[in-house]
């Protein structure tokens, strides 16, 4: 769960953004509720469905849990080496889909859902050629969040890195996800690119494989500074005030108002809100500056 407030309402498309699943998904589970247990929302406006993060949060965790734990027979495209191509057409089938639209559709517009090619390149006629080694996808699959896992959620994990070890240290995503409350960096990696932590948008190193991946580090002091400001719990309006209260002190006091971005602020106040929530707050802290300096002037 990547919220604070357990009250809070939110509607499909917020759902999406915060959870990963689709509006079409969650109207299926709705429809189908009777078999697959979805909640009934807890208010609605007109069509508008909406449903506490305290009420579907734990309902899409029992949900995923259970479709993981169903056994799978590994598709045969996975069998031989680990360090063998696989091309597009290969990799969706493997995923369970027919055409290659979806796969393309994560690449472009869930940036860090999954894997970038580890080969890219341009055919003759211009086409981008992408492939992937066969381990990429299979080390992906296991570690996906959702009916794509056959790994039983009984097995052991990692114990999390302490939060009181030294705070220079550096930390990769699969170090931080369980201190973020996150169940693998999968799923870290996609919150952080859907904006729903500003907080970690500026990593504080990168290194780069051979193979020309890269892979984001954190300095401790700031993913535990993040986890614990996660587990207090104010309320939305709570939330809406300090942030508001943040971008007009940060606009007010800065020698250059357009250094106050979205980032800073949220590096600065760690759990207060989504890049979407930052950003509302600051375009509203900049309007009620300039009617301030209009009625003075006046």
């Amino acid at each position: 769960m990547t919220g604070t407030d357990e009250n809070e309402l939110l509607d499909s498309k917020q759902i999406h953004d915060e959870f990963g699943l689709s509006p079409s998904r969650l109207s299926e589970l709705y429809r189908d509720r009777t078999t697959t247990g979805c909640p009934e929302p807890d208010a609605i406006e007109g069509r508008r469905r909406q449903w506490k993060r305290g009420t579907i949060g734990p309902f899409l965790t029992a949900y995923r849990a259970a479709k993981t734990s169903q056994s799978s027979v590994r598709h045969s495209l996975l069998t031989g080496p680990r360090d063998r191509l696989m091309s597009t057409s290969e990799v969706a089938k493997v995923l369970g889909h027919k055409r290659t639209v979806t796969l393309l559709g994560w690449l472009q517009d869930r940036p860090g859902y999954f894997p970038e090619p580890d080969v890219a390149e341009t055919t003759d006629g211009g086409r981008l050629r992408r492939s992937w080694y066969l381990g990429t996808v299979a080390d992906w699959i296991d570690q996906r969040p959702g009916p794509g896992n056959t790994q039983s959620k009984s097995r052991t994990q990692a114990a999390p890195p302490a939060e009181n070890g030294d705070p220079e240290e550096l930390l990769d995503t699969k170090q931080a996800a369980p201190m973020l409350g996150y169940s693998n960096h999968l799923e870290l990696n996609r919150a952080i690119a859907r904006g729903i932590l500003p907080e970690l948008a500026r990593p504080d190193d990168v290194l780069r494989s051979n193979r020309g991946l890269s892979s984001n580090r954190y300095k401790r002091r700031r993913v535990a500074a993040l986890a614990h400001a996660r587990q207090q719990i104010p309320t939305s309006a709570e939330l809406d005030e300090r942030r508001m209260a943040a971008a007009v002190h940060a606009l007010r006091t800065a020698t250059d108002p357009g250094a106050v971005t979205v980032e800073v602020l949220a590096e600065s106040h760690p759990g207060h809100g989504s890049t979407i929530a930052w950003k509302r707050a600051i375009d509203e802290a900049r309007g009620t500056l300039q009617a301030d300096n209009t009625h003075e002037r006046r």
